[in-house]
């Protein structure tokens, strides 16, 4: 090639790539964190970013908006914040809204049958899972648990209209997620049914609990575990790599304990403590092999396990017991430190390899103690708590005790806040508020 021509064609290389690089920096920011599931990575509550606000004002509220009722709590993905919520009509909605400023993208609405339900809870309740093919629920409706895919648009993929059978107690609340092509959905309760106890009588067989296992595609059942009926449980699993490279689901209930199941058959690898006799209701939370969840009534926390499931059998591992722990807000893991956000309001902060008491504190509200439901979350050095009074708190993260804000929102929060880049959304009873960053989140 003549130097001349060479000269031209590397001229028009370079104009190419700059033209490339201009379009690349031109696409929106699309946000990076994983939040696609309730509490985040694998459940976990913690993100990687910085810029969140150590206290929440007028100069870091990038958008509010208004909402129907739910407990659920927002997902992320890239430029869009799912939710649930009530509608009117006797119906309820999945709705995607827009990061950068609130705006309803699109919403799918669905019809439910009223069922027994507890004050506090609500009938969207249960938190979606998001991933790169579509949007995941399941919710009950009357006396069965419903389960439906949506894609990006908005559009129904399909809907499961019977996954199983459920009595209730107090309505329902675990979220689903997916694992290898396979959406859990589970439906664990008691025996109790218009009052009556129900036994092993043949004409009552169908209402057994059950964690089942559908195809992610097709809504198609590929597996269904039977499990000794139970108190309701409300846990949201989460997913461990065994050792073989193999993906498990951990899940809990009181009657079958801690158990390890296989993701793509439903079978179980291993219980541990089949037999607790306090309900599941906060969700367990994994650190590497290390697993901790806790068990409890309204009356308070009196169970909890601890154990390594590194090997084929779970091992307990010496944890110091502690009281007062969380009966519904689930536990939070950071820098070795397991964070305890007791339902009246006390802080306590252990080391997780021992359980070894670090602190323990009261976590105090714009208008003094405060009472919670929703979980703990965390991200750059910061603790973000909401509290049934309508507060977020904000503790700095460490082996010592330092409240750094309380903020009045305006109205009480049971949903746990997502975290996106740079920003935190909270789920209030009546809106969600994007809370942080105001320029465009860094991909």
């Amino acid at each position: 090639m003549a130097p001349a021509t060479f000269r031209i064609h590397l001229l028009t290389l370079m104009k190419s790539f700059s033209l490339a690089i201009c379009l690349l920096t031109a696409l929106p920011a699309f946000a990076k964190t994983d939040w696609s599931r309730f509490r985040g990575p694998n459940g976990t509550g913690v993100a990687e970013t910085t810029g969140l606000p150590s206290k929440i004002d007028d100069s870091n509220t990038v958008w509010k908006v208004e909402l129907g009722k739910g407990w659920s709590s927002p997902v992320l993905w890239k430029d869009r914040v799912v939710v649930t919520a009530e509608a009117p009509d006797q119906k309820r909605a999945v709705i995607a809204l827009s990061a950068a400023d609130g705006k309803e993208i699109w919403r799918h609405e669905e019809a439910y049958a009223e069922h027994k339900l507890h004050n506090f809870n609500s009938f969207a309740s249960s938190s979606p899972y998001i991933d790169e093919k579509g949007i995941y629920v399941n919710w009950s409706t009357g006396t069965t648990i419903q389960a439906l895919a949506l894609d990006h648009t908005g559009k129904l993929l399909w809907k499961n209209e019977h996954v199983a059978d459920y009595i209730h107690e107090h309505g329902t609340g675990i979220s689903p997620i997916v694992v290898d092509g396979i959406m859990i959905v589970r439906s664990e309760f008691d025996w109790q049914r218009d009052g009556k106890i129900y036994t092993e009588d043949p004409e009552q067989q169908k209402w057994r609990a059950c964690i089942v296992g559908l195809d992610a595609a097709t809504g198609k059942q590929s597996w269904k575990l039977e499990l000794p009926n139970c108190l309701n449980t409300f846990s949201t699993p989460v997913v461990h790599e065994t050792a073989g490279g193999k993906k498990e689901i951990v899940c809990t209930n009181n009657a079958s304990g801690v158990m390890g199941i296989d993701s793509k058959t439903g079978k179980i690898n291993w219980q541990h403590n089949p037999g607790y006799s306090q309900r599941s209701l906060g969700s367990g939370v994994l650190q590497g092999d290390r697993y901790f969840c806790t068990f409890g009534t309204g009356g308070g926390v009196k169970e909890f396990a601890a154990i390594d499931i590194s090997g084929s059998k779970p091992k307990p591992v010496e944890f110091t017991f502690s009281k007062g722990l969380p009966y519904v807000p689930s536990p939070l893991v950071l820098d070795g430190l397991l964070y305890l956000v007791g339902d009246g309001g006390i802080l306590k902060v252990v080391d997780f390899k021992s359980g070894e008491l670090l602190y323990e504190e009261r976590l105090n509200g714009s208008a003094g103690s405060s009472k919670f439901f929703s979980s703990p979350v965390a991200a750059d050095g910061k603790v973000f708590c909401g509290s049934q009074q309508g507060d977020v708190i904000v503790i700095k993260a460490g082996r010592k005790f330092e409240q750094l804000s309380a903020t009045k929102m305006d109205s009480p929060i049971n949903a746990s806040p997502a975290i996106g880049d740079g920003r935190l959304y909270v789920r209030t009873e009546k809106m969600l508020w994007c809370v942080g960053s105001k320029s465009a989140p860094v991909p």
